[in-house]
């Protein structure tokens, strides 16, 4: 079990030259084979609205161009060959082409969309097609830039349903690596009803299998929101990385992926880690 190949999505943001570099810092670290990956057929940031579609779609092969070879001289400067693909289609079409050719690959980064952005229904729905379709990790990372790499405490939310087992178990090459791992239960109001079990100390025992030493952090949230407990320990235990599942299980799937994975998608200040 190891991360070899990577699928680096570029763009013209902000954020993408920190993305990068958090990439090329991956790659390094575990001896990975490193792809970047770019829609050609979306917006670029500084394009005007006044423009018809034929002068934006140049203007995005350019801007597509323009940032793999950016990527591939940064690549250089840090001493890595690495590869490049431009992805051409609508949005539906470009994010199941993205998701496609991630299914090759050990780990998937993308961006947090950016809701300031044009693009931003569009890198949402991409992240979402990835996410569902590939049956790969996707390393999100924060719009805002956040940076904690190489990854030395990591926080998983665990609440027992089989996407955050997949989520937990394709994170472990990164567990490995880190100094210090937190497996945070927060025992709800439902779970407790229904006096489910989420065999936290099977999942202790297992990583501990793998080498990796975690602490249970059992939180009952009170008044406060799931997402709320999960950003306070992620800010009091100075985290570098989440690892949460994508959804949960068919009777929780719209309470998990509509409410909690999507506030922290959208309030994201650290890298997370999602697998369906």
């Amino acid at each position: 079990m190891a991360i070899k190949d990577i699928l680096l999505f570029l763009d013209d943001g902000k954020n993408n030259a920190d993305r990068v570099i958090a990439a090329l810092t991956l790659a390094k670290q575990h001896e990975a084979n490193l792809t970047g990956v770019v829609m050609g057929s979306m917006k670029p940031v500084h394009a005007p609205d006044d423009h018809d579609d034929k002068a934006v779609a140049r203007m995005g092969e350019r801007m597509a161009e323009k940032v793999v070879e950016e990527f591939n001289e940064t690549a250089e400067q840090n001493g890595l060959r690495v590869s490049s693909l431009i992805i051409f289609g609508d949005s539906m079409t470009s994010a199941e082409k993205m998701a496609h050719y991630a299914r090759n690959y050990d780990l998937v980064i993308l961006s947090q969309p950016n809701p300031k952005r044009d693009n931003y229904e569009r890198l949402l729905e991409c992240g979402k097609q990835v996410l569902l379709l590939s049956g790969r990790p996707v390393f999100f990372m924060p719009y805002i830039g956040a940076n904690k790499l190489p990854v030395e405490k990591v926080l998983i939310a665990w609440d027992g349903t089989p996407a955050v087992s997949r989520s937990v178990h394709d994170s472990i090459p990164l567990l490995k690596a880190a100094k210090e791992v937190i497996i945070l239960v927060v025992t709800s109001q439902k779970q407790q009803a229904t006096k489910k079990e989420v065999l936290v100390d099977g999942l202790v025992s297992h990583l501990h299998n793998h080498g990796i030493n975690a602490r249970i952090l059992t939180i009952n949230p009170g008044e406060n929101s799931v997402t709320s407990v999960i950003q306070n320990q992620i800010s009091e235990n100075d985290i570098d990385l989440l690892v949460m599942g994508g959804h949960g299980t068919p009777t929780l799937k719209q309470k998990i992926f509509g409410t909690v994975t999507q506030n922290l998608m959208s309030s994201m200040v650290v890298p997370v880690l999602m697998s369906d």
